[in-house]
């Protein structure tokens, strides 16, 4: 990838948007090296990033750009104000082609992490914002907390079975498990429980009647506070039409840190427009107990990024436990 930016190619991009390109630098994510380009125009700052295909999804990739972007277009038109402008190319599309791989800029967001607890409550706000400003716009029914529940399952399952030989192979996972599995299996067992009583079942049952769009990649580096002060989530690529429930469980998850009080925050800026009745709460509260970090590691156990999961599962143990019984709280207010 990184010998496919030139300078040449990276100049007749960002010209197809309009711009006039002085400099540029790529930046690495976490996932991917030179996963977007910073680029310094004579009208400002922007990133450009190359759009990949969800190999999960049996569409295109340009199926899949086009289903992105006019979900962009649909918050653009409703003012969603919670990520970055979107530049119209001079084809009048919100993208680009070029060497079969499509390309989208940005307004690039200079600023700082997720730090206080009035970051968290305006996180809640943007979640909330998301996922009721499409409502009444949406034709169309996505992926429901049903169905990632029972993808869920198997996983769980995939884990109990795969541990079994795997503790035999790697002496590593056989510490880590003869310590955390049967753990992670009590709290399973605890959250398929609940999410199989008749009130939350009634719910999922009614959750697909209204569809919402959800970011799908709420993580801390895909949130920003910027200079001027308002908060951004960028890395726009998975949206879809999905469950709120699960995006909120997963937000918390992926970006308090296991803090009571960010966690308090995040649920409380979601609650002042959408107040969310004991059944809702009890179902995001049984989705954040699920060890989903623990059965994604031990899929692949010999991978890096897989043994640096289970250690920071390790260290954060405790206060993943006192996180749950929050939210247990919550739940039942």
């Amino acid at each position: 990838m990184a010998n496919s930016y030139t300078k040449a190619r990276i100049h007749k991009i960002v010209r197809r948007f309009g711009l006039s390109p002085l400099t540029s630098n790529s930046v690495s994510s976490f996932y991917r090296k030179n996963a977007v380009l910073k680029v310094n125009t004579r009208s400002g700052t922007y990133a450009i990033k190359p759009y990949f295909r969800n190999k999960f999804i049996r569409t295109s990739t340009i199926h899949q750009i086009r289903t992105t972007t006019r979900y962009i277009q649909l918050l653009m038109n409703n003012g969603f104000g919670y990520m970055p402008a979107w530049l119209e190319s001079k084809s009048e599309n919100l993208w680009t082609l070029d060497q079969g791989r499509p390309f989208y800029v940005t307004a690039w967001i200079k600023g700082r992490n997720l730090e206080k607890q009035e970051d968290f409550i305006e996180l809640g706000r943007a979640l909330v914002t998301l996922h009721t400003i499409s409502n009444g716009f949406l034709q169309t029914k996505g992926a429901s907390a049903r169905t990632q529940i029972q993808y869920w399952e198997f996983l769980d399952r995939l884990f109990r079975r795969r541990m079994a030989k795997t503790v035999r192979k790697n002496n590593r996972i056989r510490r880590w498990y003869d310590i955390y599995g049967e753990q992670c299996n009590k709290l399973s067992n605890l959250a398929w429980t609940e999410l199989r009583s008749p009130e939350i079942k009634d719910l999922l049952d009614r959750e697909p009647v209204r569809p919402a769009l959800i970011h799908n990649d709420i993580t801390s580096p895909n949130v920003i506070i910027s200079d001027e002060g308002p908060l951004f989530i960028i890395d726009w690529d998975s949206i879809k039409v999905g469950s709120i429930y699960v995006e909120l469980a997963k937000a918390l998850m992926n970006t308090c840190q296991f803090n009571p009080d960010f966690i308090r925050s995040l649920l409380n800026g979601y609650e002042e427009l959408y107040p969310l009745n004991r059944t809702e709460r009890k179902l995001i509260s049984s989705i954040y107990r699920l060890p989903r970090e623990a059965w994604q590691a031990t899929l692949f156990p010999n991978r890096p990024i897989s043994r640096e999961t289970l250690s920071i599962m390790e260290r954060t143990w405790a206060d993943r436990l006192k996180a749950m019984d929050l939210l247990d709280e919550w739940s039942n207010q």
